[in-house]
């Protein structure tokens, strides 16, 4: 038996297999079975659907497992733990990537992206598509939670759904293409897919909406309470600000590759706990069988000898306001910011010194386009530039603070105090820098319920908000396009060079356009609409289950008690 040592963690695009003997003891990677990758732009991932979750990032990087594994709970029962309660789980609107992890268990996409890049079965068991049209052909027998048959022409209609800017979708133009249309040929099982614009990674996108079966459809308001899918599992009790629990269902055997559900466990329920150091000590305990730590107490983890997987996910990324009316609009007083921080000391203390620098902008795990737009962007931590440059926009320093035509240079700063003691620790020191160099700064800590309600607000000027997606073309929501409360650009980005680059690599298809995907992200950074600094590589640690993780979390049908030794 092989004892793994703390290490920084696998490159982007690498997994390795969780796995724990009875006594808690690492035995060695392997392969657990099938596996799906989710992506979030907020959507990310890829698998079944990790879509926009991801992507406002949101991200919970708290997660961590609270359960009993038949301690507590009683029965073939693994509990998981989170950060905090998402506030919904409707798979149609919800864009918290703890959500979208949740929902994986119970709803299914079309098609699967692995960690590797690999695009595997889902619903569809072949599929052909282009930069317009994506063809697939679904599998027979699949069936929802009401027991009735999932048909291709039910799946169509969630497209169209989706695809009508009419119903003001979330997922339109972040995983389907705004007012792209699906047609079903039920008795050939077919859907076909269209996007009025070429749509580089239309399958890897579309492909992975996480389906609502169209009683759920009819009915959404329920989805908050209770899954209307084709999952492994159905959420069977939602018990607010405490835990959430889902149900294996019988039959299943339509997951990534034709997995089926038969060796995952009854059921699986996800318990929010909320402190770190918690959780550490009821999965020390005995009380907990999986729990993503990320804080200091990873090594007390690690020296117990319980196996881990790690998950690298975008963390430290600050997104400027460009709204006239806020101070964050001049691009000289954004540089100026950046420069005076050291965004490297930052970044170490929000990972507890286990993160990984940041080289693209918020692709998780394996990105489709690797090259590094990040690095050599960034401005450099130089706190002389960095006056300069305010000086430059006609602020003056007098007292110690900055200020001009009679106001003081201050921020409005909110941010994820849900993901933990080290990002907030992080924040205050970045709050001490500019502090240090003549700004006030006012934070505010919001929850993973208010997070991205308070960044559509706009009532901020800088905010700790990591975006994870699965493809570069997901960040166009963020960066360019309407503002709240008619789109997600969020900070109201209007950078010409950033719209006319990928303009040019929407053209291309798949991965042919990365070179110009490349450079549109480094537009970004120059320009400082945001800045990405530091990715977490993020250990899931368990007891006595194995699994295996992307970058949208745990893979619902590689879960399994561990074997005797």
């Amino acid at each position: 038996m092989t004892r793994r040592s703390e290490l920084p963690g696998p490159p982007p695009g690498h997994r390795r297999r969780a796995v724990a003997d009875e006594s808690g003891a690492a035995n060695g990677p392997g392969h657990a079975g099938a596996d799906r990758r989710t992506g979030s732009v907020r959507m990310r991932r890829i698998s079944r659907g990790a879509g926009a979750a991801v992507a406002l990032g949101l991200l919970a990087a708290g997660c961590g497992g609270t359960d009993s594994g038949g301690t507590s709970a009683g029965g073939n029962t693994v509990t998981i733990g989170v950060a905090g309660d998402p506030g919904g789980m409707n798979p149609l609107t919800t864009l918290a990537s703890s959500a979208v992890m949740m929902n994986r268990f119970a709803y299914d996409s079309l098609v699967n992206i692995q960690p590797d890049g690999r695009i595997a079965s889902g619903i569809a068991e072949t599929w052909t598509a282009d930069t317009t049209t994506a063809n697939f052909t679904l599998r027979r027998g699949v069936m929802c939670d009401d027991g009735t048959s999932l048909t291709p022409s039910a799946i169509a209609a969630q497209y169209n759904y989706i695809g009508d800017p009419a119903n003001k979708s979330p997922m339109a133009g972040l995983l389907v293409p705004v007012g792209a249309t699906a047609t079903a040929d039920d008795a050939a099982g077919t859907l076909t897919l269209k996007s009025p614009e070429p749509a580089p990674f239309l399958l890897r996108s579309a492909g992975t909406v996480q389906l609502v079966c169209p009683s759920g459809m009819r009915s959404q308001e329920k989805l908050d309470q209770a899954s209307d899918g084709t999952g492994p599992y159905r959420l069977t009790e939602v018990v607010a600000g405490d835990h959430f629990t889902f149900t294996k269902r019988p039959g299943y055997t339509w997951g990534p590759d034709g997995a089926d559900n038969a060796a995952t466990p009854d059921r699986v329920v996800f318990k929010f706990v909320g402190n770190e150091s918690t959780r550490t000590n009821l999965l020390l305990g005995g009380q907990l069988d999986v729990a993503r730590v990320i804080g200091a107490d990873r090594a007390r983890l690690t020296a117990a000898g319980l196996g881990f997987e790690i998950q690298r996910d975008p963390f430290g990324m600050l997104l400027f306001n460009e709204a006239p009316n806020r101070v964050t609009a001049d691009a000289q007083v954004r540089w100026a910011l950046i420069a005076a921080l050291d965004l490297k000391q930052i970044g170490a203390v929000a990972t507890g010194g286990k993160g990984a620098p940041a080289t693209r902008l918020g692709t998780t795990m394996a990105p489709p386009c690797p090259t590094d737009s990040v690095t050599a962007n960034l401005p450099p931590h130089d706190v002389a530039r960095a006056a300069e440059a305010l000086r430059a926009a006609g602020w003056k320093k007098s007292g110690g603070r900055w200020s001009k035509d009679g106001r003081q240079l201050s921020l409005a700063m909110p941010y994820p105090g849900y993901q933990g003691n080290q990002v907030i620790a992080a924040v205050e020191l970045a709050v001490r820098q500019w502090k240090a160099f003549g700004v006030k700064v006012d934070t505010s800590q919001t929850s993973q319920s208010t997070n991205v309600s308070t960044l559509m607000a706009g009532q901020w000027d800088i905010a700790w908000a990591p975006i994870s997606v699965p493809t570069p073309d997901q960040n166009l929501v963020f960066f360019s396009g309407p503002k709240p409360a008619e789109g997600l650009n969020l900070g109201a980005t209007d950078n010409p060079e950033y719209q006319r680059l990928t303009a040019e690599a929407m053209t291309k298809p798949d991965t042919a356009g990365c070179p110009e995907w490349t450079a549109a992200e480094a537009e970004l950074i120059k320009r400082v609409d945001v800045v990405t600094f530091m990715d977490s590589n993020s250990p899931w640690f368990t007891r006595r289950y194995a699994f295996e993780v992307d970058g949208g979390g745990i893979l619902p049908t590689t879960l399994r008690k561990a074997a005797k030794r």
